[in-house]
């Protein structure tokens, strides 16, 4: 006869858990998150054991979602992902949620729900998830059900794809002003972390995201030719950046002091691996007064400066990384030079407030 359970999941929510235990036949679990769906599963499963209509061989190779996430990595699926890390995160709290389901179970009106409960979740520090950030976990999901439908023969479809992306919000335009920046290097300049001050520079003079200088090595930096070349971008394409002359001192500097042992420019000395800047960079932002400022926005800030110089559209894409025009990479070559010229006279008008 069956037997059904109520359960608490570790995020709090409840599912019903039905267990069949019928003498001569192997022992059938499923559960669900309503308990009226459990009876009437375990009302039709025990009619079918009964008449002996049910099929317990496929029922022995039902796949639960743990099992498809733990196959995911271990297929290596993510190794060369440029976003591997957040793709890893999003998983493990769409196992957190699903992980006892049988795949064959996970639908469309699941998924839209699951979807619902995340975006009126907030996040960690107590704040509303941001739409994009409820699509970049649904992306992931469906990435995952696409593996488990055309790679694993796990699934006829993906039933992530019936389900619209939710319309995102206008990106912020948040634009420092030069007495910001003023305030903000030299808050920079009196951090603990000893890079701070030369990450935000980078970032200011620029353009490049922060992830893609955290993750610089020395052998990506020119100093004969005053550039840095990122080998990961967002874009998957490579490009070089300018370095301005306050730059490439402090990188002399880091690099007089270095560890052979850790390629990283910006490297840990307490383990191997990219620095942690969060905390440091929030402290800055305090002690200089700033508010609602990300560290994206530096990205922000230098497009605004460079366009004021006089930046083409196309000059600021060659120099940012972004791929919005058909023609950029017919002009690559053409605009190094160019950017350095603005990195320069960007380096000079920033650092002006800092003189005075």
């Amino acid at each position: 006869m069956a037997s059904i359970y109520k359960r608490k999941n570790q995020n709090g929510t409840t599912v019903w858990r039905v267990v069949i235990r019928i003498k001569g036949y192997p022992t059938v679990c499923n559960r669900f998150e309503r308990k009226q769906e459990a009876e009437d599963w375990a009302n039709e499963t025990e009619r079918q054991i009964k008449f002996g209509k049910f099929n317990f061989d496929q029922y022995k190779k039902l796949h639960t979602f743990e099992e498809l996430v733990d196959r995911y990595i271990q297929d290596s699926i993510l190794d060369h992902h440029r976003s591997a890390d957040d793709t890893k995160r999003h998983l493990a709290y769409w196992k957190s949620r699903l992980g006892s389901y049988a795949i064959i179970h996970i639908n469309t009106e699941l998924l839209s729900k699951e979807r619902q409960h995340l975006s009126e979740t907030p996040t960690n520090k107590g704040t509303k998830r941001a739409t994009a950030t409820t699509n970049r976990y649904m992306s992931s999901l469906s990435s995952l059900l696409s593996y488990a439908s055309t790679h694993l023969n796990w699934l006829s479809e993906n039933p992530a794809l019936r389900l619209k992306k939710l319309k995102e919000n206008r990106g912020r335009d948040r634009v420092l002003s030069e007495e910001e920046i003023t305030c903000l290097l030299s808050a920079a300049k009196e951090s603990k972390s000893p890079y701070l001050y030369c990450i935000i520079l980078l970032s200011l003079t620029t353009g490049a995201r922060q992830g893609e200088l955290l993750n610089l090595e020395w052998k990506d930096i020119d100093f004969e030719n005053k550039l840095a070349f990122i080998r990961e971008s967002k874009n998957g394409r490579p490009r070089s950046i300018a370095l301005c002359d306050p730059i490439l001192e402090e990188l002399h500097r880091f690099h007089q002091n270095r560890n052979p042992q850790k390629p990283l420019v910006f490297a840990s000395k307490t383990v191997f691996g990219r620095i942690d800047i969060k905390k440091a960079w929030q402290n800055a932002l305090t002690r200089s007064g700033i508010k609602n400022c990300r560290a994206h926005d530096m990205r922000h800030t230098f497009c605004t400066l460079a366009a004021a110089k006089g930046a083409s559209n196309l000059q600021l894409a060659t120099a940012t990384g972004h791929r919005t025009l058909a023609m950029l990479m017919h002009y690559t070559h053409m605009d190094v030079q160019v950017t350095k010229e603005f990195s320069n006279q960007i380096s000079e008008q920033i650092l002006k407030g800092e003189k005075e």
